[in-house]
């Protein structure tokens, strides 16, 4: 295949339509694992296709920066800026690089925590229950809208102290910030629809967090308003934006891995047999659930100094893409990696990262998904699929935006008989 074909699959949104991307990928990790990648409008990086490659620019985040020009991978020129003000180059966590990323990261980190995921642990089961209570009895529901989405997007308002009829406007916009390159969510402008999704996000942050900074509550968002960092404290500006990217990063991971995860599940009826006869399997599950579905395609950085990576030499300020969802299907980390496998150990997955900037959601995100396959699993008997899945348009954050599916509820025990 040529370089102008192989440039245009990787940066045109619309390969990643349907699965058979994970093709291109591993083609580009055989005989490209590090490619000079010329996009749209004159963008040009260096794309990274192997697992080791990847986790080595993860790790390395000094001299791999996420501040300089934002995460957002820069296929097409002309959005670079809508790209740096969505993601607030220096002031927004995902985009500050170390040794500052780590102060502001224990500034906001309480509540995902292990010791506080674990007080919280029942609190959190119920209100996924609530959800599932909440489910119309025929069982007929989009798996992406009534369950993916809603379950970590509830749970991410209830920390951070947003209003749950918010909810859905904030989903809403979401959609639009990060997944503009689908024609189903832009107007016909990318960058004028990511920016349009931020700016709605941002704008139920400012209202709802300035006020917190005089009168605060005992919540992440508040915690935010009243923050400050070497005496200091937080600007208006890095109050919104990271109240923007808790909104964010609180339901895409969950949602597009959870969706994924139960499609390959039932593409797989002998794995879910295996969950329904060992619920201990579960977490292992989960973890692969989140290998499987990429909830993250790219990311992106940039080289702060000359440097090589593999026969490559890279040269500084040059932009670096790292593909996490080739990363994910290497053969040389995962055995059989085009398989999905619930008993899978060990699974060093990149689906939340690596080094510094390993998402801090990740345990919440594990906990959600384990909570939500037990429901399902100890709720319904079978699923019906009602219609094909659709997967989003998108090569940076990606997954199903549509599944219809009837859940086939289990048969009540009978009671038993009186003596």
């Amino acid at each position: 295949m040529s370089k102008d074909n192989l440039d245009e699959k990787l940066t045109n949104s619309a390969t990643f339509r349907d699965d058979s991307f994970y093709e291109l990928l591993a083609t580009m990790r055989a005989e490209h694992p590090v490619y000079w990648t010329t996009g749209k409008n004159g963008a040009q990086f260096w794309s990274v296709f192997k697992h080791a490659d990847v986790k080595r620019v993860l790790h390395e985040g000094n001299l791999f920066s996420s501040e300089v020009d934002g995460v957002m991978p820069i296929m097409d020129e002309a959005l670079r800026e809508a790209n740096r003000n969505a993601f607030g180059p220096g002031e927004m966590l995902i985009a500050i690089d170390p040794p500052r990323h780590g102060k502001f990261r224990s500034l906001v980190s309480a509540p995902f925590m292990p010791n506080a995921l674990i007080e919280t642990t029942a609190a959190k089961t119920q209100l996924i229950r609530n959800i599932f209570d909440a489910l119309p009895t025929d069982g007929v529901i989009d798996l992406v809208d009534d369950l993916a989405a809603k379950i970590p997007m509830t749970i991410i308002a209830d920390i951070l102290g947003l209003p749950q009829e918010r909810c859905s406007d904030l989903l809403a916009w979401g959609k639009m910030a990060l997944t503009a390159s689908d024609p189903e969510y832009s107007s016909g402008d990318a960058a004028a629809t990511s920016a349009a999704g931020i700016e709605g996000i941002r704008n139920c942050v400012r209202d709802l967090a300035l006020p917190r900074r005089t009168c605060p509550y005992n919540d992440a968002l508040s915690t935010l308003a009243t923050g400050s960092i070497d005496g200091a404290v937080l600007t208006e500006s890095e109050i919104i934006q990271n109240g923007t990217l808790m909104i964010l990063a609180g339901f895409e991971t969950t949602r597009n891995s959870f969706s994924g995860g139960l499609l390959a599940l039932l593409q797989h009826p002998a794995q879910m047999e295996m969950l329904r006869e060992d619920p201990k399997l579960i977490r292992k599950a989960v973890e692969e659930m989140v290998r499987w579905s990429n909830p993250v395609i790219t990311l992106m950085r940039v080289a702060t100094a000359d440097t090589e990576i593999g026969t490559q030499r890279i040269k500084a300020g040059e932009q670096v893409v790292i593909w996490l969802a080739s990363a994910n299907r290497d053969d040389a980390v995962f055995p059989h990696a085009n398989e999905f496998d619930v008993t899978r150990s060990p699974n060093p997955h990149l689906g939340f990262g690596f080094g510094p900037h390993t998402c801090l959601g990740g345990p919440l995100a594990k906990l959600e998904l384990r909570v939500a396959l037990e429901e399902l699993l100890a709720r319904y008997s079978g699923f019906e699929v009602l219609g094909k899945p659709e997967r989003t348009q998108a090569n940076f954050v990606g997954g199903l935006k549509r599944f219809p599916i009837r859940l086939i509820r289990r048969e009540a025990a009978p009671a038993a008989a009186s003596a």
